[in-house]
């Protein structure tokens, strides 16, 4: 067995009960991660969500440029997400870090993404196996 790490998953804010006004949260898999390209600089940790349901690895646009990415005179290509809407994206192979282990891995890029996600190929590919437990509220990574 590689070696397992635990994270547990992060209150979000979801919205307000109609009935008494509150805050409802909601609980999400997500992990701190920091990204670089190359051998540059290296971003201030961000969580980013653990999803089983997404393809590749999506990310707001900012977080490219916030490591020195440009995509000036590069066209976007089109993916197709949940209700098959269409957003621009730019593809770049990035290093994510979780702590001070690095991961070589490619990210799409989009001025349309407002969570980063973690996807299948890009992310969960890297492991031998990412498992949650919902009712724990806790998601493991095996190397």
């Amino acid at each position: 067995m590689g070696k397992v790490t635990g994270y547990s998953y992060i209150p979000q804010p979801f919205g307000i009960d109609p009935v008494n006004k509150k805050l409802i949260e909601i609980y999400r898999p997500m992990i701190a991660i920091r990204i670089s390209k190359d051998h540059g600089t290296i971003s201030l940790p961000f969580d980013a969500l653990l999803d089983s349901g997404s393809d590749r690895n999506l990310f707001p646009l900012g977080f490219a440029t916030s490591i020195g990415l440009q995509f000036k005179k590069t066209k976007p290509k089109q993916i197709i997400g949940i209700g098959k809407v269409i957003i621009d994206a730019y593809s770049s192979s990035i290093n994510i870090w979780i702590g001070t282990t690095k991961y070589q891995t490619e990210v799409d890029f989009s001025p349309q993404q407002q969570t980063p996600l973690l996807g299948r190929n890009g992310f969960f590919n890297l492991f031998k196996s990412v498992k949650f437990d919902e009712q724990g509220q806790f998601v493991y990574i095996e190397e």
